[in-house]
């Protein structure tokens, strides 16, 4: 018996009613087979994990889940059962993508994985903004999370793409100004170049003591997530 393999990214598609339980809660609504999600309770559900989200905080209870059907737009309710589930499956994987695969020679391969990183970073920094909301910060994992994103079986491919976007994050994370990190040290640096004179030893010192605080307050807020869902699995 073979084990599969953990997927640590999966691509974001729709949610089109591609099959209906037959005897669950969705064959008693007034959903078919073509729907296509678009809400839940009122809130969006643009893609198929959106909705499977909705599902889970409101196992056990009743929703009305908006679908557009021949560009008609109309609410559904339906119970959801304590699984989080209602009985609706979406269209699979090859009805919105298939998977390619595409070849390198080694000097190809150089200019590819560069900009591989830079789209790679740029992914990273944009979503950033992620982390001022309050889904956002419930993400943020410590020294589990990190485990976690490697697969459980060992894979070379796997092993050294975690690595490298590891890596990145934290070489952006180290040149950010925030003091005690290495960006904090050029900005110090930059302003003795413009002006001529080192900085007051007293900021320098606060400036370090804040930084190690902010720092380690993350560390600390990251590693008790991890430890919040350990114990209570969510």
């Amino acid at each position: 018996m073979t084990k599969s393999k953990q997927a640590h990214f999966m691509p974001r598609v729709p949610f089109v009613v591609d099959s209906i339980v037959a005897g669950a809660n969705a064959s008693l609504s007034s959903l078919a087979k073509g729907d296509s999600i678009v809400a839940v309770d009122g809130r969006s559900t643009a893609y198929f994990g959106d909705f499977v989200k909705a599902m889970e905080v409101n196992k056990g209870g009743w929703v009305f889940i908006d679908a557009i059907r021949n560009g008609t737009r109309s609410s559904h309710l339906v119970k959801v059962d304590d699984n989080g589930r209602v009985g609706i499956g979406n269209k699979t994987g090859s009805a919105w993508f298939t998977m390619g695969k595409e070849d390198y020679t080694f000097l190809q391969s150089i200019p590819a994985g560069i900009a591989n990183g830079w789209e790679t970073l740029g992914l990273y920094v944009s979503s950033l903004k992620l982390l001022f909301s309050s889904s956002g910060a419930s993400q943020i994992g410590g020294f589990g999370a990190i485990g976690g994103l490697f697969s459980p079986h060992w894979d070379w491919q796997v092993f050294w793409n975690m690595t490298a976007f590891l890596s990145i994050i934290l070489a952006f994370m180290n040149i950010l100004p925030i003091p005690a990190l290495d960006g904090g040290h050029v900005v110090f640096l930059l302003y003795e170049i413009i002006t001529g004179r080192a900085p007051n030893q007293r900021v320098l010192e606060v400036a370090q003591m804040v930084g190690m605080v902010l720092l380690l307050s993350l560390i600390v807020f990251a590693n008790g997530n991890d430890l919040f869902k350990a114990v209570f699995g969510s």
